[in-house]
Protein backbone atom coordinates (compact mmCIF):
# COMPACT_ATOMS: atom_id res chain seq x y z
CA UNK A 1 0.00 0.00 0.00
CA UNK A 2 1.84 2.89 -1.27
CA UNK A 3 0.76 6.54 0.99
CA UNK A 4 2.10 10.02 -0.77
CA UNK A 5 4.02 10.71 2.37
CA UNK A 6 6.75 7.41 2.17
CA UNK A 7 10.02 7.84 3.36
CA UNK A 8 11.67 8.68 -0.17
CA UNK A 9 9.87 11.38 0.13
CA UNK A 10 10.65 12.92 3.66
CA UNK A 11 13.10 15.30 3.49
CA UNK A 12 15.21 16.73 6.31
CA UNK A 13 13.65 19.98 8.30
CA UNK A 14 14.74 23.19 6.82
CA UNK A 15 17.04 25.07 9.00
CA UNK A 16 15.19 27.66 11.38
CA UNK A 17 14.48 30.91 10.99
CA UNK A 18 13.58 33.83 13.38
CA UNK A 19 9.87 33.58 12.72
CA UNK A 20 8.55 31.43 15.04
CA UNK A 21 5.26 30.70 12.10
CA UNK A 22 8.08 28.56 10.31
CA UNK A 23 9.57 26.35 13.14
CA UNK A 24 5.89 25.79 14.19
CA UNK A 25 4.87 24.74 10.65
CA UNK A 26 8.19 22.53 10.01
CA UNK A 27 7.19 20.91 13.64
CA UNK A 28 3.73 20.09 12.58
CA UNK A 29 4.72 18.94 9.16
CA UNK A 30 7.63 16.48 10.65
CA UNK A 31 4.86 15.01 13.42
CA UNK A 32 2.44 14.24 10.52
CA UNK A 33 4.86 12.54 8.83
CA UNK A 34 6.26 10.69 11.92
CA UNK A 35 2.53 10.24 12.52
CA UNK A 36 1.40 8.49 9.04
CA UNK A 37 5.07 6.39 8.77
CA UNK A 38 4.34 5.32 12.27
CA UNK A 39 0.46 4.26 11.46
CA UNK A 40 2.02 2.46 8.04
CA UNK A 41 4.64 0.55 10.13
CA UNK A 42 1.97 -0.42 12.33
CA UNK A 43 -0.40 -1.88 9.85
CA UNK A 44 2.99 -3.33 8.09
CA UNK A 45 3.48 -5.23 11.26
CA UNK A 46 0.11 -6.16 11.97
CA UNK A 47 0.37 -6.54 15.80
CA UNK A 48 0.22 -3.92 18.33
CA UNK A 49 1.13 0.34 18.27
CA UNK A 50 4.20 -0.62 19.83
CA UNK A 51 6.75 -0.02 16.65
CA UNK A 52 9.89 -0.48 18.07
CA UNK A 53 9.16 -3.52 20.39
CA UNK A 54 6.96 -5.25 17.21
CA UNK A 55 9.68 -4.37 15.00
CA UNK A 56 12.39 -5.92 16.82
CA UNK A 57 9.94 -9.22 17.45
CA UNK A 58 9.42 -9.10 13.89
CA UNK A 59 13.43 -9.04 13.14
CA UNK A 60 13.89 -12.03 16.23
CA UNK A 61 11.31 -14.02 14.37
CA UNK A 62 13.09 -13.92 11.12
CA UNK A 63 16.73 -14.51 12.92
CA UNK A 64 14.96 -17.62 14.39
CA UNK A 65 12.32 -18.73 12.06
CA UNK A 66 9.68 -19.60 15.00
CA UNK A 67 6.25 -18.86 15.17
CA UNK A 68 5.60 -15.40 16.57
CA UNK A 69 3.11 -15.75 19.18
CA UNK A 70 -0.51 -13.86 20.04
CA UNK A 71 0.12 -9.98 21.18
CA UNK A 72 -1.60 -11.27 24.51
CA UNK A 73 0.50 -13.32 25.41
CA UNK A 74 2.87 -12.57 28.84
CA UNK A 75 5.49 -15.21 28.62
CA UNK A 76 6.80 -15.38 24.94
CA UNK A 77 7.20 -13.79 21.79
CA UNK A 78 8.41 -16.42 19.51
CA UNK A 79 7.68 -20.15 19.65
CA UNK A 80 9.78 -22.98 17.96
CA UNK A 81 8.93 -26.12 16.61
CA UNK A 82 10.64 -28.14 19.40
CA UNK A 83 9.31 -25.54 22.13
CA UNK A 84 11.98 -23.71 22.99
CA UNK A 85 10.34 -19.79 23.83
CA UNK A 86 11.84 -16.03 23.14
CA UNK A 87 10.67 -13.09 25.25
CA UNK A 88 11.85 -10.17 22.86
CA UNK A 89 12.77 -6.93 24.68
CA UNK A 90 13.81 -3.97 22.95
CA UNK A 91 14.38 -0.38 23.21
CA UNK A 92 15.54 3.07 20.95
CA UNK A 93 18.44 4.47 22.90
CA UNK A 94 20.29 7.62 22.75
CA UNK A 95 23.79 8.22 23.94
CA UNK A 96 24.07 5.20 26.51
CA UNK A 97 22.94 1.68 25.96
CA UNK A 98 21.97 1.44 29.73
CA UNK A 99 18.28 1.63 29.99
CA UNK A 100 15.61 -0.37 31.64
CA UNK A 101 14.12 -3.14 30.14
CA UNK A 102 9.82 -3.63 30.10
CA UNK A 103 9.12 -5.11 33.37
CA UNK A 104 9.44 -8.99 33.02
CA UNK A 105 6.00 -10.40 35.11
CA UNK A 106 6.04 -13.73 33.76
CA UNK A 107 9.91 -15.87 33.28
CA UNK A 108 8.08 -18.92 31.72
CA UNK A 109 10.55 -18.39 28.83
CA UNK A 110 13.86 -20.17 27.69
CA UNK A 111 16.10 -17.01 26.44
CA UNK A 112 15.41 -13.44 26.73
CA UNK A 113 16.31 -11.41 23.46
CA UNK A 114 17.35 -7.62 24.01
CA UNK A 115 17.42 -5.73 20.44
CA UNK A 116 18.80 -1.97 21.07
CA UNK A 117 18.57 0.57 18.17
CA UNK A 118 19.64 3.75 17.88
CA UNK A 119 18.83 7.36 16.93
CA UNK A 120 18.13 6.24 13.87
CA UNK A 121 16.84 2.83 13.57
CA UNK A 122 20.26 1.00 12.82
CA UNK A 123 21.08 -2.37 15.51
CA UNK A 124 23.05 -0.73 18.20
CA UNK A 125 23.34 -4.52 19.91
CA UNK A 126 21.73 -7.85 20.28
CA UNK A 127 21.96 -10.49 22.50
CA UNK A 128 20.50 -13.56 23.96
CA UNK A 129 20.61 -14.52 27.23
CA UNK A 130 19.50 -17.68 28.84
CA UNK A 131 16.36 -16.97 31.18
CA UNK A 132 17.83 -18.04 34.20
CA UNK A 133 20.78 -15.90 33.47
CA UNK A 134 18.81 -12.53 32.59
CA UNK A 135 16.81 -13.03 36.21
CA UNK A 136 19.85 -13.10 37.59
CA UNK A 137 20.16 -8.94 36.37
CA UNK A 138 16.34 -8.25 37.05
CA UNK A 139 15.46 -5.65 39.98
CA UNK A 140 12.13 -6.65 41.63
CA UNK A 141 9.92 -3.90 41.48
CA UNK A 142 6.65 -3.99 43.64
CA UNK A 143 5.13 -1.68 42.08
CA UNK A 144 5.34 -3.37 38.68
CA UNK A 145 4.65 -6.29 39.66
CA UNK A 146 7.37 -8.36 37.96
CA UNK A 147 11.54 -7.94 36.89
CA UNK A 148 12.88 -4.64 35.46
CA UNK A 149 16.74 -5.28 33.75
CA UNK A 150 18.76 -2.52 33.40
CA UNK A 151 21.25 -2.75 29.91
CA UNK A 152 24.15 -2.44 32.08
CA UNK A 153 27.60 -2.93 30.42
CA UNK A 154 27.59 -6.11 32.37
CA UNK A 155 24.36 -7.61 31.47
CA UNK A 156 25.07 -7.03 27.71
CA UNK A 157 28.56 -8.20 27.67
CA UNK A 158 27.73 -11.64 30.18
CA UNK A 159 30.10 -14.26 28.90
CA UNK A 160 26.86 -16.70 29.40
CA UNK A 161 25.07 -14.80 26.48
CA UNK A 162 25.38 -14.74 22.69
CA UNK A 163 26.01 -11.51 21.02
CA UNK A 164 23.52 -11.69 18.00
CA UNK A 165 23.97 -8.30 17.11
CA UNK A 166 25.70 -8.71 13.23
CA UNK A 167 22.83 -11.48 12.48
CA UNK A 168 19.82 -8.89 13.09
CA UNK A 169 21.78 -6.04 11.90
CA UNK A 170 21.92 -7.57 8.76
CA UNK A 171 17.95 -8.81 8.87
CA UNK A 172 17.55 -4.64 9.91
CA UNK A 173 19.63 -3.33 6.31
CA UNK A 174 18.14 -6.03 3.88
Amino acid sequence: MKNDSSSDDIQPPAQPTDDPGDLSQSVKSLWRKFNVTANELSIALGRTKNIVGEYAEHLANQYYQGKLLKVSGASADIEMPDGTRYQVKSRKISGSPATQLNVIRSWDFDFLVVILFDEIGDVYRSIELPMLVAREYAKESAHQRGGIITTSRSFLSDPRGKDITVAISTLNAN
